[in-house]
C-alpha cells in the first residue's frame, strides 16, 4: 500500500505506541508536511522521521534544535558516547547541522511511502528511541543540575 504523508505518519505514530516498551509510550508528536517529530519532555530535543522526497530517502534521527549552546552541549555529550551509540545504531551519524542545530541520524530508502518503508521506519525509530532515550535523559538531568 502507498500512503499519503498524513496517513503514513499517523500509522507510524500508532505503530510506535504499540512497539515501544511501556515506559517509552508516553510521548508527544507533531506533524508538519512530510515529517513527524516525537519527544518525551523537551520539544527542542526530539526524534524525527522526515521524508526527503526529492532524493527518495527517509531520515530517522534525534535532533537537537534548541539554543546554539544547548545543541553544542548535546553534540559533545553524544560524541563522547559515540561508541555506545554505534553499538546499538551502527549506521548513525552525528553532525552539526543547519541553523546551529545538531543531529544524530541515518536515512533509509523511501522513493514512496509504502508498507515496506513504514515497517523499516517503525523499526529504525524504535531502535533510536530505545537506544538513545536513556542517554538523552542523562544529558537533560546533567544540564538541569548544572544550570
Amino acid at each position: 500500500m502507498v500512503y499519503a504523508p498524513a496517513d503514513f505518519f499517523s500509522e507510524l505514530r500508532k505503530a510506535l505506541k504499540k512497539r515501544l516498551p511501556g515506559s517509552l509510550r508516553d510521548f508527544s508528536t507533531r506533524r508538519q508536511g512530510r515529517l513527524l517529530k516525537l519527544n518525551f519532555s523537551e520539544p527542542a530535543f526530539h526524534y524525527e522521521a522526515w521524508h526527503h522526497m526529492g532524493i527518495g530517502r527517509l531520515e530517522v534521527g534525534l535532533h537537537f534544535e534548541g539554543s546554539a549552546a544547548e545543541n553544542q552541549a548535546a553534540f559533545d555529550f553524544f560524541r563522547a558516547r559515540i561508541v555506545e551509540v554505534k553499538a546499538g545504531l551502527p549506521r548513525a551519524e552525528l553532525e552539526p547541522w543547519d541553523r546551529g542545530w545538531t543531529r544524530l541520524y541515518e536515512t533509509v530508502p523511501a522513493v514512496r511511502l509504502d508498507d515496506q518503508v513504514l515497517d523499516q521506519t517503525v523499526q529504525c525509530m524504535t531502535d533510536y528511541v530505545v537506544t538513545l532515550q536513556p542517554m538523552l535523559d542523562q544529558f537533560l538531568r546533567s544540564r538541569d543540575e548544572n544550570s
